[in-house]
């Protein structure tokens, strides 16, 4: 699916209604469709990213219009290329809540782009949903799908200091949330577990060579390397591996795609993640294997007969199918209705169940540890529990 798809999208359904359509309003029951807009990157260094979120998207609101739509009413999708720009996904927001009328908006990837969107939705009463994990954002516009800080870092560091070793060295892509955030968690956890940070080194978008970075590292000798390479995590890995690297790789950035792309260089790399592909439910198995139907030609690579799923497509799933169940609970799709309706929601996402917590923005679901095998698949080797998400970035 290329840039040729970045258009205005029906998706045509079966007749009838969900149970209890009847008990809608009047204006639920038009005959109009109900607006979702996808604002992603969709060309740029993270345009499969993107791409497999726009997918994501198209398959939930597909899934949600064969069953009847909400209350009669079908879905439809507008899609705009956010191309990685502040500028670009502040003047694609404005027509997409302006314009277009959308109820809300999810596909972005990058904390500016959640920001500039963000802007926009708090002027008009609309929401920002999320799919990636972040800083620990609160805003009362939006709803963050993957973990906050303190659901994965702090978790993390915690499990990483009883299990593999005390003293991490960190490299990552040179954002404010990364050094404001991350940083700042990781080092406080690591303190608390009486652990040590090694070093710090961090990287513009577009840095290829680590080779320097991955000289100190080694003189450092670390038990750990936490990376959080975000634009490249392909090259990052790829060169960690033929430096002969001995500490141990881990990152919130492992998934089967980049598993499967770097070949034997992921093996053995740990994660932390909502969600991989080989997570045991039967909601998974169906979400994994309608997607490698319906999008077997999107990208030749597989992991265990299965077309690769990044995380993030997940997030942008369990955001699409999050709404629907908020328009149908809160019965409408004005702000206060959703918000209603994301107090009492709590579907059974691919993940497992999750519920919303409104107060913090995210939800909270299972915090999960997860290994590249040879296979290139990802093994979940542990689980942290469900834990509350907390407001560490900016309270809106």
């Amino acid at each position: 699916m290329g840039l040729s798809t970045i258009t205005r999208r029906r998706f045509g359904g079966l007749a009838g209604g969900l149970a209890g359509a009847a008990a809608f309003p009047r204006a639920l029951r038009a005959a109009e469709p109900i607006r979702i807009g996808f604002l992603g990157p969709l060309s740029g260094a993270l345009a499969f990213v993107g791409q497999t979120n726009q997918n994501c998207l198209d398959l939930a609101v597909s899934e949600i219009n064969e069953a009847g739509g909400i209350a009669g009413r079908m879905l439809e999708v507008i899609a705009e290329d956010s191309q990685m720009s502040t500028k670009t996904t502040l003047d694609k927001a404005r027509k997409l809540f302006q314009s277009d009328g959308v109820v809300a908006v999810t596909g972005m990837v990058l904390p500016s782009e959640r920001e500039a969107a963000l802007s926009i939705a708090a002027q008009v009463k609309r929401y920002v949903l999320f799919p990636n994990f972040d800083e620990g954002r609160c805003h009362p516009n939006l709803i963050c799908t993957g973990l906050s800080s303190n659901q994965s870092t702090v978790p993390m560091v915690r499990w990483l200091t009883s299990n593999v070793g005390k003293k991490i060295y960190v490299i990552a892509s040179d954002l404010a949330t990364n050094r404001q955030i991350m940083l700042g968690s990781l080092k406080a956890e690591l303190d608390a577990q009486g652990g040590t940070l090694a070093g710090a080194q961090f990287f513009p978008f577009g840095a290829r060579d680590f080779g320097p970075a991955l000289q100190q590292v080694a003189a450092a000798n670390p038990d750990i390397v936490w990376h959080a390479i975000g634009d490249d995590p392909i090259t990052f890995v790829k060169q960690y591996a033929s430096f002969g690297m001995k500490p141990q790789l881990v990152t919130p950035l492992v998934h089967e795609s980049i598993a499967a792309a770097t070949e034997d260089a992921s093996v053995g790399n740990i994660g932390v993640e909502s969600s991989y592909m080989s997570v045991d439910t039967e909601a998974n198995r169906a979400f994994i294997d309608a997607y490698s139907r319906r999008f077997a030609d999107f990208t030749p690579r597989r992991v265990r007969g299965k077309v690769v799923m990044l995380p993030h497509g997940e997030k942008t799933y369990v955001a699409a199918k999050l709404l629907s169940e908020a328009i149908r609970l809160g019965g409408g799709t004005d702000y206060d209705a959703l918000r209603s309706g994301f107090g009492k929601v709590t579907p059974a996402a691919p993940r497992g169940t999750v519920k919303v917590d409104l107060a913090a923005s995210h939800l909270v679901c299972d915090t999960l540890v997860g290994k590249v095998m040879p296979d290139r698949g990802i093994d979940v080797i542990a689980r942290l529990g469900a834990i509350a998400p907390v407001c560490t970035g900016t309270k809106g």
